[in-house]
């Protein structure tokens, strides 16, 4: 048994009383608990429910679904301001129309400024030359391009060096180019170069050499002419494997003439000497100098003056080892 009230009068009565004891009115039969739902109000219910939590689920998955789109936006975005490669901000104008203006702001200035470094490069190109290059690294030192201009730096400068070919040249491209393509190579060249310098004792060894020999030819002085020249001569006037008694006979052949009463040499002092290294401390100079003769004779109707283009050899002993001479015009 339970109480309910009295659809009538709302005193509480049984709910197995036949009729309310306050009213009279009829109870047993015709009064609904209070918790009761009307059939037709409990089947409207569900519907609405399962309206409402369909709604619900729309919104919760266009909530999701505009999270995510926002994120792949996002992601597109960064990973094209990051990136240096045209087509791929292009790609990121193209798929997000209704991105944020900001970011197509961005992106387009992005864009402008890749095409600009692009255009830069071609003009770089085309002009190929050290400043070109050079300018083009000071207005885009972080250029997609950069490798590429410094080897053309790298190219340009070892180009210049080994055509100066000199130590100076050699130099500078080491000193600008510590990991060049070519620095290896570079320093053999300028390590050569170096061992090729000629020190003014150097000098002064060799033209010393020549003169005595040149003083002791014109002298007739045996034992000072050998003393200048080594045991064998690679070539004397052009003939291999000379000798000093090949260079003795013609010392005496040049003064033979009966009518010649003494011979002068001179030298011009126009020395070009080049050092040849020949390694394990050995070294040749070659040198290529001018000498006059002066010949002194009874008959003045004979040759009294000869010039000679003389190339010679001298070993860093200190030794004539080849020596050949080109008569010039007589006076």
């Amino acid at each position: 048994m339970a109480l309910i009230k009295c659809p009538e009068c709302g005193h509480q009565v049984s709910d197995k009383a036949a009729t309310c004891p306050s009213c009279g009115v009829a109870i047993a039969g015709n009064v609904k608990r209070e918790n009761e739902v009307p059939k037709g109000k409990r089947s409207m219910t569900i519907p609405i429910v399962a309206g409402v939590v369909a709604v619900i689920a729309v919104l919760v998955g266009l909530y999701f679904y505009n999270n995510v789109q926002d994120r792949n936006e996002l992601d597109a975005y960064e990973n094209a301001m990051s990136c240096s490669e045209a087509a791929v901000l292009q790609n990121y104008l193209d798929m997000y129309a209704d991105a944020p203006q900001a970011h197509r702001d961005s992106i387009m200035a992005h864009l402008a400024l890749l095409k600009k470094v692009d255009s830069d490069w071609d003009e770089a190109m085309v002009n190929n030359t050290r400043s070109a290059f050079e300018n083009y690294l000071r207005v885009h030192p972080e250029s997609v391009h950069k490798t590429e201009a410094l080897l053309k730096l790298d190219s340009i400068d070892w180009a210049f060096a080994a055509e100066a070919d000199t130590p100076e040249a050699y130099s500078k491209y080491v000193a600008d180019h510590a990991d060049g393509m070519h620095i290896d190579e570079a320093r053999l060249k300028l390590e050569k170069l170096e061992k090729s310098i000629i020190a003014e004792d150097e000098k002064l060894m060799v033209t010393s050499v020549l003169t005595s020999f040149f003083n002791a030819l014109g002298n007739n002085d045996e034992e000072a002419l050998t003393m200048s020249i080594d045991v064998v001569l690679n070539s004397f006037l052009h003939r291999a494997g000379a000798t000093k008694a090949d260079v003795i006979s013609y010392m005496k052949r040049i003064h033979s003439p009966e009518d010649i009463t003494g011979i002068v040499f001179r030298m011009n002092n126009d020395w070009k000497i080049e050092k040849i290294d020949l390694g394990e401390g050995e070294c040749s100079y070659v040198v290529d100098f001018s000498v006059d003769e002066k010949i002194q004779r009874t008959d003045e109707s004979k040759e009294t003056f000869s010039s000679y283009k003389v190339n010679a050899k001298v070993s860093n002993h200190g030794k004539i080892t080849d020596l050949n001479m080109k008569k010039g015009v007589a006076e």
